[in-house]
């Protein structure tokens, strides 16, 4: 059984045959790192960022983030990316393109064959799923909880937008991200995503608003394509110290309420009850989080 899913803020996509970004990626502050073997390799580049992003794993081992891999989705480059990467430092195998619970089934056992033949404790790296078409997304609850090392899921917007044939965008991807995310909190996992496309990196007020948007429809953290964002979305997706201060307000008063068998209680004319004293109470979890 996985521990529970941490809170990630941010999560920083690295290429991993980049020396030069990846030399840098452990003073950038993410929650998580993801070396990519993916989008940003070339085809003809896959082996060397293989080599490199092991290399690279083993460097990065120990910094304050958590490192994943971002596998690439064709099988044959699947299971050569998980044979080299699966191994002590990778918290989670970013996993692209998945169409079903089946997927996500075939993945979990080379993975743990893999841990088993490396030494590595059973069910130590986790799997975040990352959806990207129309087909997906009806299967999205069975993906959700097709395996106890899911620890998030991921709405891949570009490819989906490709495959529907619409213009990307906050509009025209806040239903399927919404429902994405709707779906991750029903299987108990972490919503990653912001409503927007993570493109557009040009205007960092704009990103920021749609990040805090974000946080406030329940989305815990996102992934990003540069540095810049990462403070953006570490401070969208951390509680202010407004709302902390409010939250420990409504816990130590319900509380006391709850000490008297009182279900509810009134803070600032206003009644607060169970649903409100969870709320809080994942605030002030959230607030621990390093910033």
């Amino acid at each position: 059984m996985m521990p529970p899913p941490k809170c990630w803020r941010s999560l920083l996509y690295v290429p991993s045959n980049n020396d030069r970004f990846i030399s840098k990626a452990s003073t950038r502050h993410a929650d998580a790192l993801i070396l990519d073997l993916e989008d940003s390799i070339p085809h003809a580049e896959k082996q060397t960022a293989r080599t490199k992003c092991v290399y690279a794993i083993d460097s990065l081992t120990g910094c304050d983030s958590d490192i994943m891999v971002r596998i690439n989705a064709p099988m044959r480059l699947a299971v050569r990316d998980l044979e080299s990467i699966v191994r002590p430092g990778v918290s989670t195998v970013v996993i692209p393109k998945v169409e079903s619970a089946g997927a996500v089934h075939m993945f979990e056992a080379v993975i743990a064959e893999l841990e088993h033949d490396r030494g590595i404790p059973p069910a130590t790296i986790g799997i975040i799923p990352v959806l990207e078409s129309p087909n997906a997304l009806l299967v999205a609850h069975k993906i959700a909880t097709a395996s106890v090392r899911n620890v998030g899921l991921l709405f891949g917007g570009e490819d989906f937008a490709t495959t529907c044939g619409i213009t990307p965008g906050a509009d025209t991807l806040h239903l399927p991200k919404l429902q994405v995310a709707l779906a991750a909190k029903a299987a108990g996992l972490l919503a990653l995503g912001i409503l927007d496309t993570i493109a557009n990196i040009s205007d960092p007020h704009h990103f920021g608003h749609i990040a805090n948007r974000s946080a406030r429809f329940g989305f815990d953290g996102a992934t990003c394509i540069h540095p810049a964002m990462v403070p953006i979305l570490n401070r969208a997706f951390s509680p202010s110290p407004e709302a902390i201060a409010q939250a420990q307000k409504i816990v130590d008063t319900m509380e006391q309420a709850l000490s008297k068998n009182q279900g509810t209680a009134r803070i600032d004319n206003k009644m607060i009850d169970t649903p409100v004293y969870k709320r809080a109470k994942h605030t002030l979890l959230k607030s621990t989080k390093k910033s």
